[in-house]
């Protein structure tokens, strides 16, 4: 066994000065506490040693009593709870600046999309004045809608859920489409707006196309907006490497007020904002979302400006070439086909989304119909057709996930489109594994509509002939004897044409008993015939007691009724045509 106080002693550090302080315990009666380290080989270890005198019972001698306790632990969590504190700490102020940027950024245009409102409820304005206020709390609207589609960006890159999707990509056609649609903007501020491309012809890269446009928006809608007279040039070159790679490299030269060499230090920091950008609305996120998209690209991003002359931002990024054939390019525009006639029911609790979807298809010459959650959805789908359902997916009572899961339970073929304020991957994600056709983010404006309405249409030209005929359980139950399906179809159809008509002369008359025999009887014929519509038409029918309050509702489900059959009837037509 080592003395404490040798050398290799692993307690040589607590006794090297234990006679120092021997006089000092004795004299006072003080413990005496140090911690330490000690290696045993394997790992260190830290210590916390006490010692002190101590009075012997009947006796004039003292005695020295001390202890080891190994508090390895017990630091380690310390150290760790200090760090998630510090953490914490940095939280709150990051959050509190968030709060206060983005509290003035959206008050801003908020403030001013109100004050537009309330001089158009005025009379006092020209047309000219209207119209032009009108677009300016639309153009104020927008930025606000981009200016949140940041922070939602920064949030998905900071958590790692951005992916990037990578396909072939005519780069001129891209960049050309993207400068044209800021043309309106340079021609307002009479700034002349160029692109200018070396590539070579029918060369195609490998590249995320929306995230390569949102860069380059970004880019270039910071140099218009900071560029009060010149010229913003965009231009774009193709350097190879060999065969199959080559870099991309894009330059945004703009005649703007420019940047001190301070400001470009801070540029690319999250809220940084220059003298100039203070002066305008934003978050100040953007280049910093610029410069986190290149980096997950394996690109660059830099920056040349001079205060007074103007700033140049080069980008260049690695990519894989190709001259095949695109299979995604930048899409060239084309005339939008929309469906003549369209039946849409919308669901949304809150009164103002639904007026303001309701008069945007009716603008586009659509009959709408609506419901408050998805409870009252659920029943309306039931009682009858609809081409298209619309719905909120945050509702009381059930949401739009639970309203598409439970059609898609029914084995409805219905068309679905979520619609949320909430633009996170997940969200969308969520809506399409439920069942919907699309999840689409709020608010949906009129270009937006057209668009995938006349998608609506492509699937409407390549959907079945029957939309409430079930064609197999018919063949089932007559071992597929066409004769047999037609003379059934057509008993059918004379039974139907007897019954509904008598229904309505029964409820007019107050023929209760005569009533429910009609609708028995309709009930019975649509269940040989699988005709889940009117099924569960015919059974809310069936179980809704006749009186003076429940006529009202009656009514509208016997014209609910005798809509479906003539839907019917065309089907039938079709069918017995087709099989003649």
């Amino acid at each position: 066994m080592l003395p404490l106080e040798n050398s290799d002693s692993p307690f040589k550090d607590v006794f090297s000065n234990a006679h120092e302080v021997t006089a000092e315990t004795k004299e006072n009666r003080t413990i005496y506490t140090q911690v330490f380290e000690i290696d045993n080989g394997i790992e260190k270890r830290c210590i916390n040693h006490w010692h002190t005198l101590c009075n012997l019972p009947a006796s004039d001698n003292a005695v020295y009593i001390c202890g080891w306790q190994d508090i390895t632990e017990t630091r380690d969590l310390i150290n760790a709870l200090e760090v998630e504190k510090n953490k914490a700490i940095k939280a709150t102020v990051a959050k509190s600046q968030f709060l206060a940027t983005m509290s003035h950024e959206i008050r801003t245009p908020i403030s001013s999309i109100m004050g537009f409102l309330e001089l158009l409820s005025g009379s006092g304005l020209s047309k000219e004045q209207r119209v032009e206020a009108i677009s300016l709390a639309y153009a104020t609207g927008q930025s606000l809608l981009g200016l949140i589609g940041e922070i939602l960006d920064v949030d998905k890159i900071e958590s790692g859920n951005y992916q990037l999707q990578p396909q072939w990509v005519d780069i001129p056609t891209l960049v050309q489409n993207t400068c044209h649609s800021f043309g309106a903007i340079a021609a307002s501020k009479s700034i002349a707006l160029s692109c200018s491309s070396t590539f070579p012809d029918h060369y195609l890269v490998k590249i995320d196309p929306q995230a390569f446009k949102q860069v380059l928006s970004n880019l270039l809608s910071n140099a218009l907006k900071f560029t009060t007279e010149g010229a913003v040039k965009i231009t774009t070159s193709l350097v190879h490497i060999d065969d199959n790679h080559a870099v991309i490299k894009m330059t945004i030269m703009d005649s703007g007020s420019g940047l001190s060499q301070e400001e470009q230090q801070q540029l690319f920091k999250r809220y940084s904002q220059t003298s100039a950008g203070r002066q305008q609305t934003g978050s100040g996120l953007g280049l910093m979302i610029c410069k986190e998209l290149i980096k997950n690209m394996q690109g660059d991003l830099s920056l040349e400006s001079h205060p007074g002359i103007g700033t140049t931002f080069t980008i260049t990024i690695p990519v894989e070439i190709s001259q095949q054939v695109a299979t995604v390019e930048a899409k060239a525009e084309h005339p939008i086909t929309l469906p003549e006639k369209l039946s849409i029911l919308i669901a949304d609790d809150h009164p103002t989304n639904r007026l303001l979807l309701k008069r945007q298809l009716n603008l586009l010459g659509y009959d709408v119909d609506e419901a408050t959650d998805g409870v009252q959805a659920l029943h309306k789908v039931s009682m009858q057709h609809y081409d298209l359902l619309i719905t909120d997916v945050n509702m009381p009572n059930m949401d739009g996930f639970e309203l598409t899961r439970k059609l898609r339970e029914q084995n409805s073929s219905l068309p679905i489109w979520g619609l949320t304020a909430n633009a996170q991957a997940n969200e969308r994600e969520k809506g399409l594994s439920c069942g919907m056709n699309l999840c689409l983010f709020k608010p949906l404006t009129l270009d937006v509509l057209k668009t995938h309405l006349s998608q609506l249409h492509q699937v409407a030209h390549i959907a079945p002939q029957y939309r409430h005929l079930d064609i197999e359980a018919l063949k089932n139950n007559t071992a597929n004897d066409l004769q047999l399906m037609q003379e059934i179809l057509m008993t059918f159809q004379h039974e139907t044409h007897k019954d509904l008509p008598a229904a309505f002369q029964a409820l007019e008359a107050g023929d209760n008993r005569t009533f429910h025999q009609c609708i028995h009887r309709i009930h019975g014929a649509a269940n040989i015939l699988n005709l889940q519509k009117l099924i569960n038409i015919s059974h809310q029918l069936e179980i809704t007691p006749v009186s003076d309050d429940s006529k009202p509702e009656i009514l509208q489900l016997l014209n609910s009724v005798k809509e479906h059959i003539a839907e019917l009837d065309q089907e039938i037509a079709v069918f017995c045509q087709k099989n003649d």
